[in-house]
């Protein structure tokens, strides 16, 4: 199934440039693994190089729910508001979710 970016019959570059940026990890993952495996193939199949493989995938798997961002613990703009003219101290973090 292809991503709605990719499924219009004329995505902008700009479109196409924000799916790469917010995917980079797993397309850069997914590059990884097929030239790895491809590499495996090539020199034939052998315990420790499958082996390598699925430790590769699993490292990037475990990797990318390790690291991505949760959901934000504020929901909605008032509530910061709120909480900075409560009078005390306020540490805002800004981020992306990717």
């Amino acid at each position: 199934m292809l991503p709605a970016v990719l499924q219009s019959s004329n995505p902008t570059m700009d479109e196409v440039m924000r799916y790469i940026n917010q995917h980079s990890f797993t397309l850069t993952a997914a590059a990884l693994l097929l030239v790895v495996a491809g590499l495996v193939l090539r020199r034939g199949l052998t315990l420790p190089a499958v082996t390598a493989v699925v430790a590769l995938a699993a490292g990037l798997t475990l990797a990318h729910y390790l690291l991505s961002p949760g959901p934000s613990t504020v929901g909605e703009a008032q509530a910061v508001l709120d909480r900075i003219g409560a009078g005390r101290p306020v540490l805002l973090e800004f981020q992306s979710p990717y």
